[in-house]
């Protein structure tokens, strides 16, 4: 979720740079739109912890929500 939708351009571009699967944007209420992103990550890396602490870290994010997980 972001802090602040006048900066959400910036907040895709700089969500870009976590290099995910898939980016959506998804309309929460009041005009704010949650960045939904898609990851594709190794099993058995805590890959879950670690994408969620480096996208806490993006400027403008207010917050992280691991959504889903599943196996391939």
């Amino acid at each position: 979720m972001p802090e602040d939708m006048s900066k959400f351009e910036q907040l895709k571009k700089d969500a870009a740079s976590l290099r995910p699967y898939k980016m959506q944007e998804q309309p929460v209420a009041f005009g704010i739109v949650a960045l939904m992103l898609t990851f594709v990550v190794p099993d058995g890396s805590g890959g879950a912890d670690l994408l969620e602490a480096n996208a806490g870290k993006l400027a403008n994010v207010s917050n992280v929500e691991v959504v889903s997980m599943d196996r391939l």
